[in-house]
């Protein structure tokens, strides 16, 4: 399988299955490299009736690629285009020291379909089928010794960091890993939903 964890300090391992309705993703994050990271590890999610906010660790950004790689995990999401956004919502993170992992499993329920944190599910009727040619799990993170970078352990969920930056721009890192795939289809968004990653900028 390939991958990019060679060249970056986050070293990402993944087995994909299919466990009821959902597909998930049971991977392992390790720090190989000389200085802590952040890494991205869920996301804060607000109950709409007692406004009490927690972490979310199954929140994943899922989109298809231009190529046909459908791209998801835990990083920072394409940001929308029809409104102005002051800053991204940065993911809550686990501080890995060099040497550290974390094992997780993320749960991606069915039907397959495109997702994002800014954007809410569509009726059914407005997406459109695709064929997906490969699947890429992504997880994000950023050093710590990043200039710019603050980095505090979140009030409602200690064991998760909330980072902002001080100054702009902030690049995260990408670690990913390809996963080949068989007869898979998603549901592709027909309204503007952004795809393209050009940066990780932050700031």
């Amino acid at each position: 399988m390939d991958s990019n964890t060679s060249r970056t300090a986050l070293h990402l391992t993944c087995q994909p299955n299919k466990v009821g309705n959902a597909f998930t993703f049971a991977y392992r994050a390790e720090n190989h490299g000389a200085v802590p990271l952040y890494v991205m590890d869920a996301m804060p999610s607000v109950d709409p009736e007692t406004h009490a906010v927690s972490a979310n660790p199954q929140a994943a950004a899922v989109l298809l690629r231009a190529d046909g790689i459908a791209m998801l995990g835990k990083f920072i999401a394409p940001l929308p285009q029809d409104r102005v956004l002051m800053a991204p919502d940065l993911p809550l993170c686990a501080r890995l020291d060099p040497g550290q992992g974390i094992e997780r499993e993320l749960r991606i329920p069915l039907p397959f379909a495109e997702a994002s944190p800014y954007f809410p599910d569509l009726r059914l009727r407005d997406y459109e089928l695709a064929e997906v040619a490969g699947v890429i799990l992504a997880i994000g993170f950023f050093p710590a010794d990043t200039r710019g970078l603050y980095a505090a352990p979140a009030a409602y969920a200690p064991d998760y960091h909330v980072l902002s930056a001080t100054v702009a721009p902030v690049v995260a890192g990408l670690a990913w890993q390809m996963l080949p795939v068989k007869k898979l289809e998603i549901l592709k968004r027909t309204d503007d939903f952004p795809r393209e990653i050009k940066s990780h900028a932050v700031g």
